[in-house]
């Protein structure tokens, strides 16, 4: 997961799932937070 956060502080938005950013809001989240984001599943 580290390999996806670019910079650190959710400028880049590589990281983003959703509305998240790993590097800010992560990098563990409930099912609840991501069962949106498309990325993850597709």
């Amino acid at each position: 997961m580290e390999k996806n956060m670019s910079c650190g502080i959710g400028k880049c938005g590589h990281c983003r799932l959703g509305n998240y950013y790993a590097c800010k809001d992560g990098p563990v989240f409930t099912y609840d937070q991501i069962k949106d984001a498309p990325a993850i599943w597709d």
